[in-house]
This record gives structure tokens, C-alpha cells and sequence, in this order.
């Protein structure tokens, strides 16, 4: 129910909001995105006036049957999404209005997932893209690139995040080589690690591991490549060359070496050509963060002794 609630939610905002012309761009975890995403793909966007028939529409998606659309209903092109380890917390439940989200929604121009290497728990298994049977559009993008990490190592929430920065480094580049919009990567880079370890070399967190014992036994432990997630075909991060072999916690955790073993003795992993914004932070990351504070001093004097 909160799932489908907060569907909903960004749903009416979008239809509330959206003019002729307006550019969307979504970017977050994000399954209530994707499915959001599938549902304007499928019935399109509502004109505020028609918003009334919208729970018919969405009761009959529901059940499996077709409602009619309003005429008017608006088409708008998704200019970018940019999700960071779409994992379904809701994998095994039913899927949301009957909406498959792993086809790559036609209205999407530009989308960007960074998923994560390292996750080890059973129900934060990764919500994949797959190309559509009739191939992607003319001018649409699809990038969907592996980093070394658990799922918040990846998307963030540690408090130390050097992981986080690859993969946000990764996702600002993207942005600035499509041209999307204008980002202010002095923020960006400002927010990085201070002092961080060596680039890609970073200890990754066992989720599973780090789970109470009482959430241990409801997500259960499984990693990647175990179910059939990263395969052969996987786009690998340059980062991952440099993701240590050794691992502090490594129960149900994979390494380079473990990946490679998986698969023939002539594989070799197909690694994504650093993007200009990531050459650059990569350049630059034994820096040291430097900070400049200004100091004003304020002397008070009582106005009878002026």
C-alpha cells in the first residue's frame, strides 16, 4: 500500500505540474520512479481536469484490464533518469499495477543506473534495464554500469562515502557529456571524501553482515552472482580493477578474482571508459580537500564612550 501510494503521489505531482514544453528529469534510488516512469510510458500523463478518472484507470491496470485514456492526455519525453542501485525491497512482492519496469520505457531520452557489485542481500536484488524487443530508439541512451560497493557504499549513506563519489563522479559526467543541464561540480566536488583512501580501493561494506540478527534471517544472504545478476555481459567500472581482493568481512561477498573464477579462463571483464568529469576527480584524488574560512571581529564600544 505504501508502495503504490507514493506512485500515486509523484504520479498527481507530475500531472499537477507539467506544461507544455517542461523537461523532467527523476533521479534517485528509485523503484517508485521506474514504476511512476512505466505508468506514464503506458497511459501517459492525465490533464488536471481528468484526474478524477485516474483510480479507474489505475483499479483497471490493477486487475488486468484496460480502461479508456481521456483524449488530451499528454505524451511528455522523460529527458533523463538517473538511479543509483534500483533494488526492490518489493522484489518478490506482486508487481505494482501489472507494470513490467525492466524494459527500458520508449519516452526515456537519456537513462543512467549505478548498480552495485557487492550487495549481499537476498531482497535488495538489483531492478535491471533490458533493451526491448524492438531495440532502443534513434537517439535514446541507455548506461547501465557496475561499481565495487554494497547498495549504500553505491548510492550513498556511509559515513565514509569514497565509493558514493565514484559513482557520483560517474552519474555528474554522464549529465555533463549529454548536456542535460548545467551542474555546479564545485558543489559536487567540495562534498567528496575528505583524505580518501586510494581510488577504488576502499574496504565495501557487508550489508548482510552489518544487518541486525533479527533482519538477518528475513533478507537472507545472497550475492550477485550467485543469482545470475552479473553475467558475462556485465559493464564493469574501471574502479573494480582496483577493489581489493582481500576482503575485512567477505561472507557471501564477491572480489575481482571470485568474478573472474565464475567464468571461463578466457573471459575478460568489459570495463566503461571513464567520462571526462571522472578523469579529471581521478587526477585529483589524493588532493587534499582544502577549506578557506574568513574571520570578521566585531569590537564593541558603549556609544557614551565614543
Amino acid at each position: 500500500m505504501y508502495t503504490a501510494s507514493k506512485i500515486r503521489d509523484v504520479y498527481a505531482f507530475l500531472a499537477q505540474n507539467y506544461e507544455e514544453g517542461d523537461e523532467i528529469f527523476m533521479f534517485g534510488g528509485a523503484y517508485i520512479l521506474r514504476k511512476t516512469l512505466e505508468l506514464i510510458d503506458k497511459i501517459g500523463l492525465l490533464e488536471t481536469e481528468n484526474l478524477g478518472v485516474f483510480f479507474s484507470i489505475w483499479g483497471a491496470l490493477h486487475t488486468g484490464k484496460i480502461h479508456p485514456v481521456p483524449v488530451g492526455t499528454r505524451k511528455p519525453r522523460i529527458r533523463c533518469v538517473g538511479f543509483w542501485d534500483t533494488a526492490g525491497a518489493a522484489y518478490n512482492q506482486i508487481e505494482a499495477l501489472r507494470i513490467k519496469d525492466t524494459d527500458l520505457p520508449s519516452n526515456i531520452d537519456v537513462a543512467l543506473h549505478a548498480v552495485s557489485l557487492q550487495e549481499n542481500r537476498r531482497e535488495f536484488r538489483p531492478t535491471l534495464w533490458t533493451t526491448p524487443e524492438n531495440g532502443l530508439g534513434a537517439n535514446q541512451v541507455l548506461k547501465e554500469v557496475w561499481f565495487p560497493g554494497a547498495h549504500s557504499d553505491v548510492g550513498g549513506s556511509y559515513e565514509r562515502h569514497e565509493l558514493a563519489d565514484i559513482a557520483l563522479f560517474w552519474m555528474v559526467g554522464e549529465i555533463i557529456d549529454h548536456d542535460l543541464f548545467e551542474v555546479n561540480t564545485g558543489v559536487i566536488i567540495r562534498s567528496s571524501q575528505p583524505h580518501p583512501e586510494p581510488w577504488g580501493a576502499p574496504q565495501p561494506h557487508n550489508a548482510y553482515i552489518e544487518s541486525s540478527w533479527m533482519a538477518r534471517r528475513m533478507i537472507h544472504a545472497e550475492q550477485r552472482l550467485e543469482s545470475g545478476d552479473i553475467t558475462p555481459d556485465t559493464n564493469f567500472h574501471e574502479s573494480w580493477k582496483f577493489a581489493p581482493d582481500t576482503l575485512t568481512l567477505d561472507y557471501k561477498m564477491i572480489s575481482a578474482n571470485i568474478v573472474q573464477d565464475a567464468f571461463t579462463s578466457d573471459w575478460s571483464p568489459k570495463y566503461c571508459t571513464l567520462n571526462a568529469f571522472e578523469e579529471n576527480r581521478k587526477a585529483h584524488w589524493n588532493h587534499q580537500r582544502v577549506c578557506y574560512f574568513s574571520s570578521i571581529f566585531f569590537l564593541y564600544v558603549p556609544y557614551n564612550e565614543l
